[in-house]
């Protein structure tokens, strides 16, 4: 088994673009910001056109190039006609590529160019740290890492990155909650090289905080994440905001089985999940909970919030009703079809449950809990011996199936699951009830009953 340091040298030069891939993203990106700048010179208000993203850094990966057009727009132009501008410059200057409207806190356009994509992005023309819209940093990052990365650098935030994308928490965007391309290039530059970053991460403690700048720490022990990234442009703005719970413990435990026993597994793409074994599923799948269904079109950030948020809701209920949730997924095509999936410990419950009162000693906290019998109608009640009264109630929810279908046909409003998301199709049914699960549904069930065999090796 090779040592770290040598299986890293052997993967630097995988992640470094050909001479024909530079020269082809060069190509599209001289050709979109031309018709963006051809666009805009009869603009007014629109100041300068710029590169920005990992183009710009030279840090983007072979096959998974981006290119982002910022549009600097004058600071005195009202929000309002900030964001219509931002969805009509893009939208008439690249026209002819099929452009698509997306949302962050902003609206931007997408389009893609010989199948490389392309985002043109709005942003005041402000300086640093009079920040009007989310995107006017971005140049001030761009400029950023270009001042402090050389060659070394950029090869160790590629190989960074893949590994990121290769354990599955690569980009802040709602669907993955991970780690963002301009996050990569902070750790890097705060621990020189890709190794270090990993050897920092596997000793990572609670609310670490990571800064290539100064700060002021009392205004930093506000941040709530557990992860807290400085940002070297804006020391007022934690990074780690966005990346979730899981996809930091997701890093911390690849870093520390990459150093342990090094593969170039931690360098491909693709399913990195183990599949159940027959023993497994044969358990698993029948306490499955699927809800499959048809949604409205909208931007992948605005579906994916609303998913998620559903899907913790939907927990959150099961919960109450006393079903123990295991495991919680959804994906979707991020076109009309999602699905959610949730693990339970038992699918159905029993008819009644044991509830507990205080001890008799507590005479007022007695009182109140033997008050309550007549609007809770208990099947028996006695004490136990733990001097304590019990009681045996009739459970309202014995069915995850039936509950989940009440809850999203009767009770939706006060349940915190977006009131448009579900349009039609909907489907609810447990993991063993159909032979074959097929398409988002067999992988928002995966995602539950699955090991990450990177990570758990």
């Amino acid at each position: 088994m090779p040592d770290p340091s040598t299986l890293i040298s052997k993967v630097l030069p995988l992640c470094e673009p050909s001479q024909s891939q530079e020269h082809r993203i060069a190509e599209v990106a001289q050709e979109a910001k031309a018709l963006v700048d051809s666009y805009v010179a009869r603009l007014d208000d629109v100041v300068d056109v710029v590169f920005g993203g990992s183009f710009a850094k030279g840090t983007w990966l072979p096959y998974h190039a981006d290119i982002d057009i910022f549009v600097k727009i004058k600071p005195s132009v009202g929000i309002k006609k900030f964001e219509e501008m931002g969805r009509q410059i893009g939208s008439k200057a690249l026209k002819k590529y099929g452009p698509k409207l997306r949302y962050s806190d902003h609206p931007y356009v997408e389009v893609f160019v010989k199948k490389i994509r392309v985002n043109v992005v709005p942003c005041y023309d402000v300086e640093q740290g009079k920040w009007q819209s989310a995107a006017d940093r971005s140049p001030f990052h761009t400029q950023y890492i270009s001042s402090h990365f050389d060659n070394e650098k950029r090869r160790h935030a590629r190989i960074l990155k893949k590994f990121f994308k290769s354990v599955g928490i690569y980009g802040s965007e709602i669907s993955t909650e991970g780690f963002s391309g301009y996050v990569s290039e902070v750790l890097v530059l705060k621990y020189s090289s890709f190794e270090n970053v990993l050897s920092s991460a596997a000793d990572w403690q609670e609310r670490q905080i990571i800064a290539v700048c100064d700060y002021d720490l009392d205004f930093v022990k506000e941040f709530n994440s557990p992860l807290i990234i400085i940002d070297p442009v804006d020391s007022r703005r934690n990074l780690g905001t966005a990346i979730s719970p899981e996809s930091v413990s997701k890093f911390m435990l690849a870093a520390r089985t990459f150093l342990e026993k090094p593969s170039l597994e931690f360098f491909r793409e693709g399913d990195k999940k183990y599949r159940c074994s027959g023993s497994s599923k044969k358990l698993l799948l029948p306490n499955v909970l699927v809800v499959e269904f048809s949604h409205q079109k909208k931007s992948p950030d605005i579906i994916w919030g609303q998913l998620k948020r559903s899907r913790n809701a939907i927990a959150k209920q099961l919960e109450l009703a006393h079903f123990e949730v295991l495991r919680i997924s959804c994906v979707t095509d991020e076109r009309n079809s999602a699905a959610l999936a949730f693990l339970l410990e038992s699918i159905t419950l029993p008819a009644y449950t044991k509830k507990k009162g205080p001890e008799i000693f507590r005479r007022k906290d007695t009182a109140s809990f033997l008050s309550n019998r007549k609007r809770s109608r208990p099947l028996a009640t006695w004490v136990d011996r733990e001097m304590r009264v019990a009681m045996v109630m009739e459970r309202r929810a014995t069915d995850a199936r039936k509950f989940v279908k009440s809850l999203l046909f009767n009770h939706r409003e006060n349940s915190g699951i977006s009131k448009d998301l579900i349009v039609n199709k909907l489907q609810i049914y447990r993991g063993s009830d159909r032979k074959i699960i097929k398409g988002l549904a067999r992988e928002a069930v995966s995602d539950v009953i699955s090991t990450e065999r990177l990570i758990f090796r």
